[in-house]
């Protein structure tokens, strides 16, 4: 198998956070089966997600180096569809903590399917305590809180939220390329939220003692509703088997000589970052459960200091790989800090513009934003253009997992779907958008691999390597080259706009003839890209614009409007 970024591995451990995967795969299908017999329509399911991390953070002022490393585990539920959703998510200790996770789930669903009288029934059955079956009460114990080991994004107790299918808003606002923060285009949702206080104790990493709440031969023996002792099929649930291993060897030293690798002489280093990340996923619904992703990579982040502000880079790629990227990376920090350090005059608004990948990806990442199934829902013109020319004929935006330059690859979503290359715009005709199920259903459309998870939370589409595919048009004789961004709290604080500060040359017959002090732009997506008029071969990718490439960018004058 080639090894591209993020590539799965099927050589990962069966054991993270102190829990043994394969046993946890078991115990979630007989939860499920229990949940599924005592909550008649629920179609309940469990997400599981283990990760291991390691990050260092590097002092090039003092040449010391501080190092983290931790383990995670964590299960999401999902119970009811069509009149509302329950969800909920929290760490995982042992075995008890994924019927835990559904209970949580089942209470705001039962709140919201069917009315009055399905809460009558559902109080009835409380009574009669097979709502749901197997459930146990919160554990207060002091196994339940966090281990000094666990470093996870999830949350520190539990959660529990409800949408509803109809208003289902919550996707794009929670991972808007980029960091757009709230759409309010969307509009509500009908979620609930409740944080029971005897479920945040509930919640934790994982304990000291959990290695013994999972007994390894529990997978071999399961439930479903056609047989209480079926096994688990090796084709249901297949390879990989936990997150791979990570490489710790050298790590600090390794961060350090990344920055001496990367940074120009004489520059300050305001922070670097080096991080492996292994992590793993399953999905256990409709008596199955299924490996869906193991994988690993390493990223380096890296915040330089210039005259006129901050310029932040990264790389990410599998661990073997990220040492070929370093060269790449040096030359777009020199280039940056030349175009910011030394005097400077303003630009002339008459020229055309040439933003350069490092410049154009935070628009880029809007535009993959925009083409987001739950951004389309809510955008009905947009959702009617396809088919149509709604762009350049230069413009052509493809999303590839398997793309040699990209930051990420899967072989399947977050919900089971396969994964393969997308092409979104073909030479300016809009042909399709990113999709989760929900999303597809709402616009009549089939899923399409793109139905991804943050910890914790419900799938949502999301772009893997979204990037416009490169072309070699010739540029004009003379324009203004913006080369360099200046860092900003966000790019993107209206839905539908980039914010940028960046810095360049104005180039007069092909020469750059004198450097430009920094520039703010505002860029409407949408309207931007229906002006663009070349697209360049130097196709870059970047994970500080969510993982979008781009080459460098023509467009006709932008900075006098």
């Amino acid at each position: 198998m080639r090894d591209s970024p993020g590539a799965r591995e099927d050589t990962g451990v069966e054991r993270c956070a102190d829990v043994d995967l394969e046993g946890l795969l078991g115990a979630a299908r007989d939860a499920l089966g229990d949940f599924g017999r005592a909550q008649v329509g629920a179609e309940p399911e469990l997400f599981l997600r283990a990760e291991r991390r390691l990050a260092v953070e590097h002092d090039a002022a003092t040449g010391t180096s501080v190092l983290n490393a931790g383990e995670s585990l964590l299960a999401t539920a999902k119970v009811g569809r069509d009149e509302g959703l329950g969800h909920a998510a929290m760490p995982v200790c042992e075995a008890q903590d994924l019927r835990r996770v559904l209970a949580l789930a089942a209470e705001p669903w039962r709140r919201l399917s069917k009315g009055p009288a399905a809460r009558a029934s559902a109080a009835q059955g409380t009574e009669r305590g097979d709502i749901p079956s197997g459930s146990v009460a919160p554990r207060h114990d002091a196994s339940s809180r966090a281990s000094s080991h666990a470093t996870t994004a999830a949350p520190p107790g539990t959660s529990a939220e409800v949408s509803a299918p109809a208003a289902d808003s919550h996707g794009a606002s929670r991972n808007a390329a980029p960091r757009a923060g709230d759409v309010s285009a969307l509009g509500a949702s009908s979620r609930e939220s409740s944080r029971p206080e005897e479920a945040a104790e509930a919640g934790g990493a994982a304990s000291p003692n959990a290695r013994e709440a999972v007994p390894a031969g529990v997978a071999n023996r399961v439930r479903d509703d056609a047989s209480r002792d079926a096994a688990v099929s090796l084709a249901e649930v297949s390879s990989p088997r936990g997150p791979p291993l990570l490489r710790p060897t050298d790590f600090a030293e390794r961060a350090a000589r990344a920055v001496r690798e990367v940074v120009p002489a004489g520059v300050v280093v305001q922070a670097a970052v080096l991080t492996q990340v292994a992590s793993w996923c399953a999905l256990v619904h409709d008596g199955r459960a299924r490996r869906l992703d193991a994988s690993s990579r390493e990223d380096f982040f890296v915040r330089v200091e210039t005259a006129r502000g901050a310029v932040v880079d990264a790389l990410s790629s599998a661990p073997a790989l990220l040492d070929a990227g370093l060269p790449a990376l040096r030359a777009r920090l020199t280039e940056a800090v030349a175009a910011l350090n030394g005097p400077a005059g303003a630009v002339d608004p008459s020229l055309p513009v040439v933003l350069c990948p490092a410049v154009a990806a935070p628009l880029v990442a809007g535009l993959a934003w925009l083409l987001r199934g739950d951004v389309v829902a809510a955008t009905p013109a947009l959702a009617r253009a396809v088919g149509r020319k709604v762009f350049p004929s230069v413009l052509t935006v493809e999303d590839d997992p398997a793309h040699s330059g990209g930051t990420r690859a899967r072989a399947m979503d977050d919900e089971g779907h396969p994964v393969s290359l997308l092409r979104l715009v073909d030479a300016g005709r809009l042909m399709g958008f990113l999709h989760a199920s929900v999303t597809a259903a709402r616009l009549g459309s089939a899923p399409n691999g793109r139905g991804l998870r943050a910890p914790g939370e419900l799938p949502s589409p999301e772009a893997l390597n979204l990037h416009i595919v490169p072309r070699g048009d010739a540029l004009p004789a003379d324009y203004t080259e913006l080369v360099a961004r200046v860092e900003t709290f966000t790019t993107m604080a209206r839905p539908g706009t980039v914010s940028l500060v960046a810095a360049g040359w104005e180039v007069r017959g092909g020469e750059r003839i004198r450097r430009l002090a920094p520039v703010e732009l505002d860029l409407s997506v949408l309207e931007t890209f229906r002006a663009l008029r070349g697209v360049g071969a130097d196709l870059t990718f970047f994970p500080t614009a969510d993982g979008c490439g781009t080459p460098s960018l023509h467009f006709p004058p932008l900075l006098g409007r």
